[in-house]
Protein backbone atom coordinates (compact mmCIF):
# COMPACT_ATOMS: atom_id res chain seq x y z
CA UNK A 1 0.00 0.00 0.00
CA UNK A 2 1.95 3.17 -1.34
CA UNK A 3 0.74 6.65 -0.22
CA UNK A 4 -1.11 7.02 -2.92
CA UNK A 5 -3.77 3.95 -2.26
CA UNK A 6 -3.42 5.00 1.49
CA UNK A 7 -4.69 8.11 0.44
CA UNK A 8 -7.55 7.07 -1.18
CA UNK A 9 -8.44 4.96 2.02
CA UNK A 10 -8.47 7.49 3.87
CA UNK A 11 -10.80 9.84 1.38
CA UNK A 12 -12.88 6.72 1.67
CA UNK A 13 -13.04 6.70 5.51
CA UNK A 14 -13.65 10.38 5.23
CA UNK A 15 -16.45 9.90 3.16
CA UNK A 16 -18.13 6.99 5.22
CA UNK A 17 -17.57 4.03 2.20
CA UNK A 18 -15.27 2.01 3.74
CA UNK A 19 -15.51 -1.48 4.80
CA UNK A 20 -15.05 -3.48 7.80
CA UNK A 21 -11.73 -4.42 6.56
CA UNK A 22 -10.50 -1.72 5.35
CA UNK A 23 -11.34 0.28 8.65
CA UNK A 24 -8.93 -3.07 10.02
CA UNK A 25 -6.44 -2.24 7.65
CA UNK A 26 -6.09 1.50 8.84
CA UNK A 27 -6.14 0.31 12.20
CA UNK A 28 -3.34 -1.54 11.83
CA UNK A 29 -1.35 0.64 9.50
CA UNK A 30 -1.68 3.97 11.85
CA UNK A 31 -0.71 1.55 14.93
CA UNK A 32 2.44 0.34 12.99
CA UNK A 33 3.15 3.65 11.09
CA UNK A 34 3.20 5.55 14.87
CA UNK A 35 6.08 3.12 16.51
CA UNK A 36 7.95 2.22 13.25
CA UNK A 37 7.65 5.27 11.01
CA UNK A 38 7.34 2.77 8.19
CA UNK A 39 5.65 5.99 5.77
CA UNK A 40 6.95 9.38 5.72
CA UNK A 41 4.58 12.22 6.04
CA UNK A 42 6.57 14.93 4.62
CA UNK A 43 3.88 18.02 5.52
CA UNK A 44 2.86 18.29 8.84
CA UNK A 45 -0.60 18.66 7.61
CA UNK A 46 -1.47 15.69 6.07
CA UNK A 47 0.17 13.99 9.64
CA UNK A 48 -2.43 16.14 11.38
CA UNK A 49 -5.10 14.57 9.69
CA UNK A 50 -3.99 11.30 9.80
CA UNK A 51 -3.88 11.63 13.61
CA UNK A 52 -7.37 13.22 13.14
CA UNK A 53 -8.94 10.27 11.65
CA UNK A 54 -7.19 7.70 14.28
CA UNK A 55 -9.04 10.03 16.93
CA UNK A 56 -12.27 9.24 15.03
CA UNK A 57 -11.45 5.65 14.79
CA UNK A 58 -11.21 5.55 18.79
CA UNK A 59 -9.18 2.57 19.94
CA UNK A 60 -8.73 1.91 23.52
CA UNK A 61 -5.97 3.72 25.13
CA UNK A 62 -4.35 1.12 26.88
CA UNK A 63 -5.06 -1.48 23.84
CA UNK A 64 -2.79 0.83 22.25
CA UNK A 65 -0.04 1.13 24.56
CA UNK A 66 -0.07 -2.68 24.49
CA UNK A 67 0.36 -2.81 20.75
CA UNK A 68 3.38 -0.24 20.53
CA UNK A 69 5.56 -2.85 23.21
CA UNK A 70 5.27 -5.75 20.81
CA UNK A 71 8.02 -6.85 18.67
CA UNK A 72 8.92 -4.79 15.60
CA UNK A 73 7.06 -6.09 12.41
CA UNK A 74 8.82 -6.51 8.67
CA UNK A 75 8.40 -3.57 7.04
CA UNK A 76 7.41 -5.39 3.43
CA UNK A 77 4.55 -7.32 5.86
CA UNK A 78 3.28 -4.08 7.58
CA UNK A 79 2.81 -2.49 4.17
CA UNK A 80 1.38 -5.76 2.88
CA UNK A 81 -1.23 -5.39 5.85
CA UNK A 82 -2.00 -9.08 5.51
CA UNK A 83 -4.66 -9.58 8.09
CA UNK A 84 -3.64 -13.53 8.27
CA UNK A 85 -0.02 -12.32 8.45
CA UNK A 86 0.59 -9.81 10.04
CA UNK A 87 -0.11 -8.48 14.00
CA UNK A 88 -4.08 -7.37 13.43
CA UNK A 89 -5.92 -5.80 16.61
CA UNK A 90 -9.63 -5.74 16.86
CA UNK A 91 -12.41 -3.64 18.50
CA UNK A 92 -15.60 -5.15 18.58
CA UNK A 93 -17.32 -1.16 17.96
CA UNK A 94 -15.20 -0.51 14.97
CA UNK A 95 -14.75 -3.64 13.34
CA UNK A 96 -18.79 -4.86 12.93
CA UNK A 97 -18.16 -8.10 10.65
CA UNK A 98 -20.86 -8.72 7.78
CA UNK A 99 -20.77 -12.49 8.26
CA UNK A 100 -23.50 -14.06 10.84
CA UNK A 101 -20.50 -15.42 13.11
CA UNK A 102 -23.02 -16.51 15.85
CA UNK A 103 -26.43 -17.71 16.58
CA UNK A 104 -26.22 -16.78 20.16
CA UNK A 105 -23.47 -14.92 22.65
CA UNK A 106 -21.74 -15.75 25.99
CA UNK A 107 -20.96 -13.29 28.15
CA UNK A 108 -16.69 -12.78 29.78
CA UNK A 109 -15.93 -14.66 32.72
CA UNK A 110 -15.10 -12.90 35.94
CA UNK A 111 -14.27 -12.76 39.23
CA UNK A 112 -15.48 -16.68 40.67
CA UNK A 113 -13.76 -18.69 43.04
CA UNK A 114 -14.53 -21.41 45.61
CA UNK A 115 -12.28 -21.83 49.24
CA UNK A 116 -12.27 -24.55 50.96
CA UNK A 117 -11.26 -24.65 54.53
CA UNK A 118 -9.51 -26.97 56.79
CA UNK A 119 -12.82 -28.46 58.35
CA UNK A 120 -14.22 -29.20 55.03
CA UNK A 121 -16.30 -25.76 54.81
CA UNK A 122 -16.67 -24.57 51.11
CA UNK A 123 -17.15 -20.81 50.74
CA UNK A 124 -18.46 -19.39 47.60
CA UNK A 125 -16.18 -15.83 47.36
CA UNK A 126 -18.47 -14.86 44.14
CA UNK A 127 -21.38 -14.17 46.50
CA UNK A 128 -19.82 -14.06 50.26
CA UNK A 129 -19.68 -10.27 51.74
CA UNK A 130 -16.77 -8.78 52.18
CA UNK A 131 -14.88 -8.77 55.67
CA UNK A 132 -13.97 -11.41 57.89
CA UNK A 133 -14.96 -15.17 56.77
CA UNK A 134 -12.90 -17.74 58.86
CA UNK A 135 -10.18 -17.97 61.56
CA UNK A 136 -8.42 -20.62 61.84
CA UNK A 137 -5.13 -21.76 62.78
CA UNK A 138 -4.59 -18.26 64.37
CA UNK A 139 -4.99 -16.60 60.94
CA UNK A 140 -7.89 -14.39 60.24
CA UNK A 141 -9.25 -14.83 56.31
CA UNK A 142 -11.11 -11.76 54.43
CA UNK A 143 -12.47 -10.16 51.62
CA UNK A 144 -11.37 -7.66 50.60
CA UNK A 145 -13.74 -4.64 48.70
CA UNK A 146 -11.79 -5.34 45.71
CA UNK A 147 -12.38 -8.96 45.39
CA UNK A 148 -9.10 -10.33 47.17
CA UNK A 149 -8.89 -13.31 49.68
CA UNK A 150 -6.36 -11.84 52.33
CA UNK A 151 -4.71 -14.38 55.17
CA UNK A 152 -3.68 -12.49 57.88
CA UNK A 153 -2.38 -13.70 61.42
CA UNK A 154 -4.32 -12.86 64.13
CA UNK A 155 -3.38 -10.83 66.86
CA UNK A 156 -5.74 -12.73 69.32
CA UNK A 157 -4.70 -16.13 68.95
CA UNK A 158 -0.82 -17.70 68.00
CA UNK A 159 -0.48 -19.39 64.64
CA UNK A 160 -0.65 -23.29 65.32
CA UNK A 161 2.69 -25.36 64.90
CA UNK A 162 0.76 -27.59 63.01
CA UNK A 163 -0.05 -26.66 59.01
CA UNK A 164 -3.65 -26.38 58.18
CA UNK A 165 -4.57 -26.26 54.50
CA UNK A 166 -7.12 -24.56 52.41
CA UNK A 167 -7.71 -24.68 48.56
CA UNK A 168 -8.96 -21.64 46.10
CA UNK A 169 -10.29 -23.26 42.90
CA UNK A 170 -11.84 -21.17 40.04
CA UNK A 171 -14.64 -22.61 37.75
CA UNK A 172 -14.45 -22.39 34.27
CA UNK A 173 -15.42 -18.95 33.48
CA UNK A 174 -13.96 -17.85 36.87
CA UNK A 175 -10.54 -15.89 37.94
CA UNK A 176 -9.52 -14.64 41.67
CA UNK A 177 -5.94 -12.90 43.63
CA UNK A 178 -5.42 -14.08 46.90
CA UNK A 179 -2.92 -12.78 49.28
CA UNK A 180 -1.32 -15.59 51.38
CA UNK A 181 0.09 -15.41 54.75
CA UNK A 182 3.51 -14.14 53.67
CA UNK A 183 2.45 -11.80 51.32
CA UNK A 184 2.46 -13.31 48.28
CA UNK A 185 0.44 -12.20 45.55
CA UNK A 186 -0.95 -14.96 43.69
CA UNK A 187 -3.60 -14.63 40.35
CA UNK A 188 -5.41 -17.87 39.20
CA UNK A 189 -6.84 -18.24 35.94
CA UNK A 190 -9.89 -19.66 34.86
CA UNK A 191 -10.04 -23.61 35.99
CA UNK A 192 -7.36 -23.58 38.57
CA UNK A 193 -6.90 -25.03 41.87
CA UNK A 194 -4.14 -23.55 44.72
CA UNK A 195 -3.46 -25.61 47.92
CA UNK A 196 -1.42 -23.36 51.09
CA UNK A 197 -1.19 -23.79 54.45
CA UNK A 198 -3.08 -21.17 55.85
CA UNK A 199 0.22 -20.13 57.81
CA UNK A 200 3.80 -21.01 56.80
CA UNK A 201 4.71 -20.26 60.33
CA UNK A 202 7.10 -22.94 61.56
CA UNK A 203 7.60 -24.16 58.71
CA UNK A 204 10.88 -25.08 56.88
CA UNK A 205 9.47 -23.97 53.03
CA UNK A 206 6.70 -21.99 51.78
CA UNK A 207 5.00 -25.14 49.46
CA UNK A 208 1.77 -24.57 47.47
CA UNK A 209 0.15 -26.90 44.74
CA UNK A 210 -0.80 -25.44 41.86
CA UNK A 211 -3.12 -26.62 38.86
CA UNK A 212 -3.94 -24.68 35.89
CA UNK A 213 -2.70 -21.36 35.37
CA UNK A 214 -1.02 -18.80 38.14
CA UNK A 215 0.97 -15.46 38.54
CA UNK A 216 3.15 -15.14 41.56
CA UNK A 217 4.59 -12.38 42.98
CA UNK A 218 6.53 -14.33 46.00
CA UNK A 219 7.66 -12.15 48.79
CA UNK A 220 11.19 -12.81 49.63
CA UNK A 221 12.68 -14.40 52.74
CA UNK A 222 15.67 -16.08 52.07
CA UNK A 223 15.27 -18.52 55.75
CA UNK A 224 12.01 -20.19 54.27
CA UNK A 225 12.50 -21.07 50.13
CA UNK A 226 8.74 -20.81 48.50
CA UNK A 227 8.31 -23.50 46.11
CA UNK A 228 5.57 -24.33 43.60
CA UNK A 229 4.69 -28.11 42.51
CA UNK A 230 2.41 -28.52 39.56
CA UNK A 231 1.61 -31.55 37.11
CA UNK A 232 5.30 -32.94 36.81
CA UNK A 233 7.68 -29.97 38.30
CA UNK A 234 8.15 -27.85 40.92
CA UNK A 235 9.33 -24.52 40.82
CA UNK A 236 11.87 -22.74 43.67
CA UNK A 237 12.36 -19.30 44.50
CA UNK A 238 13.18 -16.70 47.31
CA UNK A 239 11.42 -13.70 45.86
CA UNK A 240 10.66 -13.22 42.49
CA UNK A 241 7.33 -12.88 39.65
CA UNK A 242 6.74 -15.48 37.23
CA UNK A 243 3.80 -17.52 35.61
CA UNK A 244 3.24 -21.07 35.07
CA UNK A 245 0.66 -22.49 33.34
CA UNK A 246 0.33 -26.45 33.76
CA UNK A 247 -3.46 -27.63 32.66
CA UNK A 248 -3.72 -31.15 31.93
CA UNK A 249 -3.25 -32.30 28.65
CA UNK A 250 -0.98 -28.99 27.89
CA UNK A 251 2.64 -28.72 28.19
CA UNK A 252 3.63 -26.90 31.36
CA UNK A 253 5.43 -23.50 31.00
CA UNK A 254 6.62 -21.57 33.60
CA UNK A 255 7.56 -17.79 31.96
CA UNK A 256 10.39 -15.85 34.86
CA UNK A 257 9.68 -11.53 34.27
CA UNK A 258 11.58 -10.60 37.81
CA UNK A 259 14.36 -12.54 39.74
CA UNK A 260 15.58 -16.04 39.65
CA UNK A 261 13.94 -19.69 39.74
CA UNK A 262 14.95 -23.11 39.54
CA UNK A 263 12.64 -25.51 37.52
CA UNK A 264 13.18 -29.07 38.17
CA UNK A 265 11.19 -32.29 37.39
CA UNK A 266 9.16 -33.45 40.40
CA UNK A 267 11.09 -36.79 42.07
CA UNK A 268 14.08 -35.68 40.83
CA UNK A 269 17.03 -35.05 43.91
CA UNK A 270 17.07 -31.25 45.03
CA UNK A 271 20.30 -30.41 42.90
CA UNK A 272 20.24 -32.57 39.86
CA UNK A 273 23.09 -32.11 37.40
CA UNK A 274 21.53 -33.04 34.35
CA UNK A 275 20.15 -30.27 32.44
CA UNK A 276 17.58 -32.63 30.98
CA UNK A 277 15.81 -32.48 34.41
CA UNK A 278 16.72 -29.38 36.20
CA UNK A 279 16.65 -25.67 34.73
CA UNK A 280 17.61 -22.38 36.46
CA UNK A 281 15.45 -19.29 34.14
CA UNK A 282 16.80 -15.54 33.92
CA UNK A 283 13.80 -13.07 33.71
CA UNK A 284 12.65 -13.03 30.18
CA UNK A 285 12.77 -16.46 29.61
CA UNK A 286 10.64 -19.51 30.00
CA UNK A 287 10.57 -23.38 30.65
CA UNK A 288 9.07 -25.90 28.85
CA UNK A 289 7.89 -29.60 30.35
CA UNK A 290 7.72 -32.17 27.46
CA UNK A 291 10.13 -35.31 27.77
CA UNK A 292 12.65 -32.77 29.16
CA UNK A 293 13.08 -29.48 30.21
CA UNK A 294 13.97 -26.59 27.77
CA UNK A 295 14.77 -22.63 27.71
CA UNK A 296 13.74 -20.02 25.51
CA UNK A 297 13.19 -16.60 25.33
CA UNK A 298 10.03 -15.63 26.27
CA UNK A 299 6.79 -13.15 25.19
CA UNK A 300 6.14 -11.52 28.61
CA UNK A 301 3.40 -9.98 27.21
CA UNK A 302 1.62 -13.13 25.78
CA UNK A 303 2.15 -15.02 28.89
CA UNK A 304 0.67 -12.69 31.43
CA UNK A 305 -1.79 -11.07 29.20
CA UNK A 306 -4.59 -12.94 31.00
CA UNK A 307 -3.70 -11.14 34.00
CA UNK A 308 -3.84 -7.59 32.83
CA UNK A 309 -7.03 -8.22 31.12
CA UNK A 310 -5.99 -9.19 27.48
CA UNK A 311 -6.31 -11.91 25.14
CA UNK A 312 -3.11 -11.78 23.49
CA UNK A 313 -1.93 -13.94 20.93
CA UNK A 314 1.43 -14.21 18.77
CA UNK A 315 1.15 -16.65 16.04
CA UNK A 316 -0.36 -19.36 18.88
CA UNK A 317 -1.98 -22.42 17.82
CA UNK A 318 -5.48 -22.13 17.06
CA UNK A 319 -6.76 -25.37 18.97
CA UNK A 320 -4.88 -23.26 22.04
CA UNK A 321 -6.69 -20.03 21.57
CA UNK A 322 -9.57 -22.11 21.94
CA UNK A 323 -8.67 -24.03 24.71
CA UNK A 324 -8.58 -20.21 26.18
CA UNK A 325 -11.56 -19.43 25.10
CA UNK A 326 -13.20 -22.55 26.32
CA UNK A 327 -12.02 -22.00 30.02
CA UNK A 328 -12.88 -18.21 29.95
CA UNK A 329 -16.41 -18.42 28.46
CA UNK A 330 -17.01 -21.94 30.17
CA UNK A 331 -18.02 -22.97 26.97
CA UNK A 332 -17.00 -26.65 25.21
CA UNK A 333 -15.42 -26.53 21.62
CA UNK A 334 -15.75 -28.76 18.84
CA UNK A 335 -12.27 -29.58 16.96
CA UNK A 336 -13.40 -31.89 14.63
CA UNK A 337 -12.67 -29.31 12.00
CA UNK A 338 -10.43 -26.98 13.74
CA UNK A 339 -7.00 -26.96 11.39
CA UNK A 340 -4.59 -28.40 13.77
CA UNK A 341 -1.23 -26.32 12.79
CA UNK A 342 -2.78 -23.14 12.11
CA UNK A 343 -1.60 -20.26 14.24
CA UNK A 344 -2.79 -16.75 14.43
CA UNK A 345 -2.24 -13.46 15.77
CA UNK A 346 -4.14 -10.49 17.41
CA UNK A 347 -5.57 -8.91 20.61
CA UNK A 348 -8.90 -7.98 22.56
CA UNK A 349 -9.76 -7.63 25.86
CA UNK A 350 -11.29 -10.30 27.79
CA UNK A 351 -14.34 -8.48 29.57
CA UNK A 352 -15.55 -8.82 25.62
CA UNK A 353 -18.42 -11.17 24.70
CA UNK A 354 -17.61 -14.21 23.54
CA UNK A 355 -19.16 -13.14 20.09
CA UNK A 356 -16.73 -10.35 19.71
CA UNK A 357 -13.73 -12.40 20.09
CA UNK A 358 -14.85 -14.92 17.41
CA UNK A 359 -15.59 -11.89 15.05
CA UNK A 360 -11.65 -11.11 15.37
CA UNK A 361 -10.44 -14.46 14.48
CA UNK A 362 -12.34 -14.56 11.84
CA UNK A 363 -11.21 -10.69 10.51
CA UNK A 364 -7.62 -12.52 10.99
CA UNK A 365 -8.35 -15.63 10.05
CA UNK A 366 -11.26 -15.98 7.35
CA UNK A 367 -11.89 -19.01 9.71
CA UNK A 368 -16.09 -18.51 10.35
CA UNK A 369 -17.14 -19.50 14.08
CA UNK A 370 -20.78 -19.98 15.33
CA UNK A 371 -22.03 -20.74 19.19
CA UNK A 372 -24.36 -23.47 19.12
CA UNK A 373 -25.72 -25.15 22.51
CA UNK A 374 -22.87 -23.57 24.35
CA UNK A 375 -20.42 -25.10 21.95
CA UNK A 376 -18.07 -23.07 19.81
CA UNK A 377 -18.43 -24.66 16.27
CA UNK A 378 -16.64 -24.05 12.79
CA UNK A 379 -18.99 -23.29 10.49
CA UNK A 380 -18.07 -25.05 6.87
Amino acid sequence: MNKEELKTLLEKFDAGQCTAEEIGMLESWYLVWRSEETIDFEEAEAERRVDQIWDRLKLDVEVKKKIVLWPRIAAAAVLLLSLSLGLYFYQSHSLASKQELVQQDVAPGGNKAYLTLADGKRITLTDVANGELAKQAGVAIRKSADGQLIYQLSDREAASDKPVYNTIETPNGGQYQVILPDGTKVWLNAASVLKFPSSFTGLKERRVDLSGEGYFEVAHNAKQPFIVKSRQQEVLVLGTHFNITSYTGETTITTLLKGAVMVRRSGKIANPLEGEDFAVLKPGEQSELKEKITISPADLEMATAWKDGLFIFNKTKLQNILMQLSRWYNVHVDYSDVPKDRALSGAIKRESNLSSVLKMLYETSRINFVIEDNTIKMKK
